[in-house]
């Protein structure tokens, strides 16, 4: 049986054998030509078409990737992140969503790793003038250096993650609310400690910083409580960094040392200090952001923040320009998933499933649990 690609061959020997001269050589291409138009069309109707016309299958959904070329590729965007993409914790999970991103809508996001403080407006001014699209920086940091820039380039948009201003119309904030991811940790604290004393650490004292430790703290103690550890209780320090893994480290040392028995850090590169700190002393961790499970086995679960999930929303809704204004994300979105290791037990499981429900369909009050 011979294949539409036997054929051509086939055809190609014939016509190459053929008399190079009168009548023939012309009889000869108008054959050929033909023929070619008739295996064209034999390819089109069994689906063979141009390139143009073929469609790819990504996550289950095919799309056409004319279509994404034409709508997506040709935007304008850069990530600008606060940190190194190779820290396990909040660049990394903002750096796989953007590629995700590039990878399903076909955009080709540029990321800009590690950019110091004093270099925020002068990133932001930079992309503004060479006429970006879209300019987005993780984290609640970047918020007052936008406010100043992004009202001076009209034409591009300007998506803070984890932001909160939105004081121009170009300015598109997305919130995720990470109080709703804590407060899945805290479940998973609460049936995990054994003396109910916690240890939790945040990189920088914020508003959204306080509000996650308070939402974790609060169901933490609330869980252990119920399982017969009355004097449960949580205590709070702040690293003032986000990168120094030897400051992580030192501080979770001292508060397992003061009675801690299960440890939560959400503070970037210096999250892992305080999970070798957690390990080498025989207590439990509780990972958020990233997935840090194989980073130990004192990990007993993680909270990971799905940018995957969130990236292709924000994109696809600036370029129609229905996404205005200051966005929230969460659960409810998909913006958290919750990976457990064999140390969990099934009555921790089905708490938080339980919790995931109630927060999804909105039943839970988490104004209860912030202290400002």
């Amino acid at each position: 049986m011979y294949s539409i690609k036997n054929k051509i061959d086939i055809l190609f020997i014939n016509t190459s054998t053929e008399k190079k001269e009168g009548y023939l050589m012309k009889k000869n291409r108008l054959f050929f030509s033909a023929t070619l138009a008739l295996l064209a069309s034999m390819m089109v109707a069994c689906g063979g078409g141009a390139a143009k016309s073929e469609s790819k299958v990504e996550n289950g959904e095919q799309q056409n990737a004319e279509k994404t070329d034409s709508e997506y590729s040709g935007m304008k965007i850069v990530l600008i992140l606060p940190g190194s993409i190779d820290d396990q914790s909040w660049n990394a999970s903002n750096n796989a969503g953007a590629k995700q991103c590039d990878k399903e809508l076909g955009t080709k996001i540029e990321v800009v790793e590690s950019v110091p403080v004093e270099e925020f407006e002068q990133t932001f001014t930079e992309y503004g003038e060479k006429g970006y699209d879209l300019v987005m920086a993780a984290g609640s940091q970047f918020d007052e250096a936008c406010a100043a820039v992004a009202p001076q380039y009209e034409k591009t948009v300007y998506t803070i993650i984890n932001g909160t201003k939105s004081e121009s119309d170009n300015m598109v904030p997305v919130f995720p609310k990470e109080y709703e991811g804590s407060y899945i940790a805290g479940v998973i604290a609460g049936y995990t400690t054994e003396n109910g004393n916690f240890a939790t650490m945040g990189g920088e004292s914020n508003l959204a910083m306080v509000h996650l430790l308070d939402t974790y703290e609060g169901i933490a103690v609330a869980t252990a409580k119920e399982r017969g550890l009355a004097d449960a209780k949580a205590n709070r320090s702040f690293l003032n960094t986000w990168t120094d893994v030897s400051i992580g480290k030192a501080m979770a040392s001292q508060m397992i040392d003061n009675g801690a028995d299960t440890v939560f850090c959400y503070s970037n590169e210096a999250t892992s200090g305080a999970i070798q700190a957690t390990a080498e002393k025989k207590a439990k961790f509780v990972g958020f952001a990233a997935n840090k499970n194989e980073e130990s086995d004192c990990v007993v679960a993680s909270v990971s923040m799905n940018w995957a999930n969130v990236y292709p929303w924000i994109i696809k809704g600036i370029k129609s320009g229905e996404l205005k204004g200051a966005q929230e994300v969460g659960v409810k979105e998909g913006v958290f998933e919750t990976i457990f290791t064999d140390q969990c037990s099934e009555e921790c499981k089905k708490a938080v499933e339980k919790a995931t429900e109630e927060i999804t369909n909105g039943k839970i009050d988490f104004k209860q649990y912030f202290s400002e």
